[in-house]
């Protein structure tokens, strides 16, 4: 299946261009900005010199106008089922003096109900039935919501397929049964996970489907993000296969990567980290898809909402989301997978006041420590409307870089008409309009890191190769993914960029140098590997030389003798005098295959 994607070049925010198959990987690095680290490279640890890849930037919390005001919108109330809702829902925010929407675009993958189904003329999942010939929720949400000065952040609900099998509507997803995950007593057959048939993470077709999804939303519409949902497990006792000859399969990688010879019971410690390793692996690429996608609204923002649950603690790796939906949300606002978290702090004020406050400190510490935002999301449901300002008037105070209230049309346990919220927020907290946080490290003119992604297949076939090491500078950093790929981010960056070495390796094939990727600020530029054979000019590594690697070549050509080289065109200097030249192009030519 070939999809838009890797075009070869450095990617800014607010630059996009078609792209041809990405797929993006399993990273394992830890960074902290500006000190010297230990980077697990999944063989153990090696360190590394300080100032070799930082977080960059540093952020400022919102102490000033400038502040994330959103609420999240869901489809199983009323506010998207028409114009009218829409309109409601609109003039409701601007009351509030809100600057964002989140509205659920994807509840299930199947459209058995109108609340099920996307949200958008989608070509790719099964529409609500509230999506007509002549209303499209989401278009017209951005069309309102931009007349008015508002954001808006699809929500997606990440690995939720549907309650009955096969999907209705869903002709797709129904010819995959290998897609999902079920509970280890259920191993080999169709079954739900609790009431819900459920994605495997892990799978390489999984998150190409979902990968799609997200470039369709960034593509067709003039959103302002991704917004993901159910980023996790929902019970431990999950991630085993439907379909035990699926070679590709959480389990199945997982014994091909580690050697475990069987089926590991739900608490073994390597088969969690897996676990979570897969889970990590669909936000990384969701986050380097999103930028380089074509959409006048970029810097698009990419975040999550981040369940949090009794008890808090400082320690992320002691809190039940790690070690209970195996959602490790610190580490990915640590490798700037996450423009910003959401944390879902629904906590009644009368009852766990302390818990509210301790995850929101966390929250704030995290951001703060790794230079990305945190916008706190009390449930407001939950709580008067009194006690819900001061949950935000405490979030304010610890800097946090913004507020998300869950949700629109359920703002109280009181008793209180839903809609008197937004005029008593408006009155009591968000006295006066603020407009949405700038990302410093999406800026080229503010970054000073930037990041490196590719694939790594087999140069004979293009087949992809999982668990290879890239390494930087000489320190192995990151293990691509079930779809060969991989991605190095917070690398710094000069201002005219650095040239960073890259090599990839795998047991049984010689290890493959690039000595010369530039990293530039805010960029991403792309670097695939062919192991073995690989014939001179495959920049997309399928294990041919066609009209897509002729494309990417033409984009990196240069003056003879006039450099320097593109972000991203070091493997088409064959003769290594840093230009791209006609010299250069008669070597593509005689690789060309067909």
């Amino acid at each position: 299946m070939r999809f838009l994607g890797l075009d070869g070049r450095t990617r800014w925010p607010g630059v996009g261009a078609s792209f041809c198959c990405v797929l993006f990987c399993s990273v394992f690095v830890r960074a902290a900005a500006g000190q010297a680290i230990a980077v697990d490279g999944g063989e153990g640890e090696f360190a590394a010199p300080a100032g070799a890849w930082t977080t960059g930037e540093s952020v400022t919390p919102a102490t000033t106008p400038s502040e994330f005001r959103g609420f999240w919108a869901d489809v199983f109330h009323a506010g998207l089922q028409n114009a009218a809702q829409v309109d409601e829902m609109i003039a409701e925010a601007v009351a509030g003096n809100y600057n964002a929407i989140v509205p659920e675009v994807l509840a299930f993958h199947d459209n058995q109900y109108g609340s099920h189904g996307a949200y958008w003329k989608s070509d790719i999942v099964a529409r609500s039935s509230y999506v007509t010939t002549s209303f499209d929720p989401l278009a017209y949400i951005v069309q309102r919501a931009h007349a008015n000065g508002l954001e808006v952040h699809p929500w997606l609900v990440a690995f939720r397929v549907s309650s009955t099998w096969p999907p209705p509507g869903n002709a797709t997803v129904a010819a995959h049964p290998e897609w999902l995950m079920v509970p280890r007593a259920s191993m080999g057959s169709v079954a739900t996970v609790g009431s819900y048939y459920t994605f495997d993470p892990g799978s390489p077709g999984v998150q190409d489907y979902l990968m799609s999804i997200v470039r369709e939303l960034c593509e067709d519409y003039e959103i302002d993000g991704i917004h993901w949902d159910y980023i996790r497990y929902t019970d431990v006792d999950a991630g085993y296969p439907a379909d035990l000859s699926y070679a590709h399969s959480t389990l199945r990688r997982f014994q091909a990567i580690t050697g475990y010879p069987g089926t590991p019971p739900t608490d073994y410690g390597p088969w969690n980290d897996f676990r979570r390793r897969t889970i990590t692996e669909v936000v990384r690429r969701a986050m380097f898809e999103i930028p380089i996608v074509a959409n006048p609204r970029q810097p698009l923002r990419h975040t999550a909402a981040l369940v949090t649950w009794y008890p808090a603690n400082v320690n992320f790796h002691l809190t039940r989301p790690y070690y209970e939906s195996f959602s490790d949300w610190e580490y990915w606002q640590s490798m700037g997978y996450l423009d910003a978290t959401i944390p879902m702090c629904y906590f009644d004020e009368n009852s766990y006041p302390s818990t509210y406050r301790a995850w929101v400190d966390n929250s704030v510490m995290w951001a703060n420590n790794y230079n990305r935002h945190t916008y706190i999301g009390p449930g407001i449901y939950l709580n008067t409307f009194a006690d819900s300002v001061t949950q935000i008037q405490y979030a304010r105070a610890a800097g946090a870089h913004g507020i998300c209230t869950y949700s629109y049309r359920s703002t109280n346990d009181a008793g209180q008409y839903w809609s008197n919220w937004y005029p008593y927020v408006a009155t009591n907290v968000f006295t006066e309009a603020a407009s949405v946080p700038t990302m410093p490290w999406r800026d080229p003119a503010a970054a000073t890191a930037g990041a490196v992604f590719g694939r790594v297949t087999d140069g004979a076939t293009g087949a992809p190769i999982d668990d290879a090491t890239i390494e930087v500078n000489g320190f192995a950093m990151v293990q691509t993914d079930g779809n060969g790929c991989y991605l190095v981010a917070n690398l710094s960056a000069g201002a005219s960029g650095t040239i960073v070495p890259f090599s990839a390796n795998y047991a049984g094939y010689s290890e493959v140098h690039r000595p010369a990727v530039l990293v530039e600020r805010a960029g991403f530029t792309e670097a695939n590997f062919a192991l073995g054979t690989w014939l001179e000019g495959d920049y997309d590594v399928d294990g041919d030389v066609d009209l897509d690697d002729y494309d990417r070549f033409f984009e990196c050509l240069t003056d003879p003798d006039g450099g320097p080289i593109g972000a991203g065109c070091d493997v088409f200097d064959f003769d290594t005098d840093a230009d791209v030249d006609l010299r250069d192009f008669s070597v593509i030519q005689a690789s060309f295959t067909d």
